[in-house]
């Protein structure tokens, strides 16, 4: 993990913003199935609108990154 990456995921925590349980399962998933997931959490897509998924979960669309996510895993939209 990045350093940068690092500071950010330590901003989030102190912000209280990873006590959502659903929030946090999607992140374990993207951790566990892409190889760089932290840093995919925190990567601008265009098809989010040029948010970051972390930025999408943050505002409670966990909806739109999961199905990007998904995508991802099992069509291999990048």
């Amino acid at each position: 993990m990045s350093a940068s990456t690092r500071s950010v995921k330590l901003q989030l925590m102190a912000a209280g913003h990873l006590r959502n349980d659903a929030a946090e399962a999607l992140r374990a998933d993207i951790r566990g199935a892409l190889p760089y997931g932290d840093d995919w959490l925190l990567t601008p897509h265009q098809l989010l609108g040029g948010d970051t998924p972390e930025q999408r979960i943050l505002a409670g669309d966990i909806e739109s990154v999961r199905n990007l996510f998904l995508s991802i895993l099992y069509i291999g939209v990048a």
